[in-house]
């Protein structure tokens, strides 16, 4: 499946391909490889080429949810991006990124990212209210141990 990320503002897209685990009404669940375009950093968590992304789509929903891992399989943690919903086709997933991410390591500390740049997003208020409403939605069902905050 092709997936194209629409970045925030005038950044060009970033497209890549990844494989099909699961698919229903309510999500689609990609397997895919990261392949580093820069390093990526965080306290302990770090991007690295070759690590597996389990990448779930939510048609509902104005966010989806990478879970990170190594290539032996280790968990990294969880990265949760802010998003318009996705659109899905039999061949391709389009999202178009908010800037604001949450990520969340798997001692369940929980750290926001790009506060800023989505502060600066030219946002109708609607919009706006539907990101801080996701970014809720994340919070909770990692409380509760949703699907993918359980394995």
């Amino acid at each position: 499946m092709h997936v194209i990320k629409e970045g925030p503002g005038d950044r060009p897209p970033y497209t890549y391909e990844g494989e099909v685990a699961y698919r229903n009404g309510d999500v689609l669940v990609l397997r895919c490889i990261w392949a580093a375009i820069k390093p990526f950093a965080v306290e302990d968590f770090r991007l690295q080429e070759g690590d597996v992304m389990i990448e779930c789509y939510y048609p509902a929903e104005w966010f989806n949810i990478f879970a990170v891992y190594t290539r032996e399989g280790d968990l990294k943690g969880w990265y949760c991006n802010i998003t318009e919903p996705p659109i899905l086709t039999e061949e391709e997933v389009r999202w178009k990124d908010l800037a604001l991410d949450l990520l969340i390591l798997p001692d369940g500390r929980e750290i926001l990212l790009d506060e800023d740049e989505f502060e600066a997003l030219a946002l109708d208020a609607e919009s706006r209210r539907q990101a801080l409403e996701a970014l809720a939605k994340i919070r909770q069902w990692h409380a509760e141990g949703r699907f993918p905050f359980n394995g």
